[in-house]
């Protein structure tokens, strides 16, 4: 048997264990990262070298292994994350857990030319071996780090099938060169937006308890708004008015925030004032309504007994569109906008008969 055949040879034999640890360390490296709450992974995954990408590697002419376990990457992992600058945190990770044999490992998001274009990665060689594994001491893996827009670069410049610069045409080179510099920006736009909106989450209580006016609706400014007083003692008469407790989760954001849009309410401080000028206009409602949910949808206030927190909102989001005017004609025509918005996109008989039917339920609102 040939030096060549018999390393595949020892490949075959431990393919088994090869693949049991590697989805171990999967596992492993998974439950490290998601004891940090604000890591943002995309993926953990393992792989297994195929035997014919093993023969492939032992045969190249440019390379000589005296043992299989020279070879780093037979098993390899990957750590995918949304944003570039946790790529540093998940590495420390990494060294703090794993027996990392430096000498071996490479951050590749640091090339020496600038101007260069390819595989961006922070790259990890470690042992894989332990006693339960039965693998020989010399064994190691592969892991690699990188963000997913480093990761769809690294899938589509495989794809191409190139693997240095010199093998690329000029013009191609260059366009290369580009795609890669706004690759890098995008990861980098993206990591600002997301410390923005984290600033701006983190602001929003005290805009708020300061009245700001300019705060608009949406899902960042939701959770704190449902905070409020005056929101959390509306959501309490409308649970009372129910007999029912006040549960913890909020009434489902998208569709109360586009209801409260499409009623005319876009700010914090117009939801607010709304809740307070018009607490008897909601907690009058709210009877009707459900008398009227369960008979037309078998729809209940909230489940396991207890009412979403913002119900009230949704209640305003009502008041504010039945108190537009004195006719009755023309209430109906707005509810039946505001349904035919919200849940009769393509049915506007269905939305009329909802309208029809809760302005005559609900007690005169002017």
């Amino acid at each position: 048997m040939s030096h060549y055949e018999a390393l595949l040879a020892e490949f075959d034999a431990c393919e088994d264990r090869l693949r049991a640890r590697g989805e171990e360390l999967r596992s492993q490296v998974a439950a490290w990262l998601s004891e940090v709450s604000d890591l943002k992974i995309h993926s953990v995954t393992t792989r297994l070298k195929s035997r014919a990408s093993l023969a492939s590697k032992l045969a190249r002419p440019d390379k000589s292994y005296e043992a299989l376990w020279e070879i780093t990457d037979l098993v390899g992992l990957r750590v995918i994350t949304y944003f570039e600058d946790q790529v540093d945190r998940i590495g420390e990770i990494i060294e703090a857990r794993l027996a990392v044999r430096f000498a071996d490992s490479v951050d590749k998001r640091r090339r020496r030319d600038a101007g260069a274009f390819g595989y961006r990665s922070l790259h990890y060689v470690f042992v894989l071996g332990d006693e339960e594994s039965r693998l020989p001491e010399g064994a190691r893996c592969e892991l690699q780090v990188r963000s997913v827009l480093d990761h769809a670069w690294a899938e589509i410049e495989h794809d191409l099938g190139y693997k240095a610069q010199s093998a690329v045409p000029l013009p191609t080179r260059r366009r290369l060169h580009r795609l890669a510099g706004l690759l890098e920006l995008a990861d980098q736009e993206f990591v600002a937006i997301r410390r923005d909106l984290e600033d701006y989450a983190r602001n929003l209580p005290r805009k708020l308890a300061g009245g700001d006016a300019e705060v608009p609706l949406d899902l960042v400014s939701l959770g704190p708004l449902l905070d409020c007083a005056e929101i959390a003692s509306c959501d309490r008469t409308v649970a009372q008015a129910l007999s029912m407790e006040l549960g913890e989760e909020p009434f489902h954001p998208d569709y109360l925030l586009q209801m409260l849009a499409s009623s005319g309410i876009t700010t914090a401080a117009q939801a607010r004032a709304g809740v307070v000028e018009h607490a008897a206009r909601i907690e009058a409602m709210v009877k009707p309504y459900f008398a009227f949910a369960s008979r037309e949808w078998r729809l209940s206030p909230g489940a396991s007994g207890r009412v979403l927190r913002g119900y009230s909102l949704f209640f305003l989001a009502h008041v504010s569109v039945l108190r537009s005017s004195s006719l009755g004609i023309d209430k109906v025509e707005r509810l039946t906008r505001l349904y035919r918005e919200l849940d009769y996109p393509d049915d506007e008989r269905a939305a009329a008969h909802v309208a029809s039917m809760l302005v005559a339920a609900f007690p005169p609102v002017e």
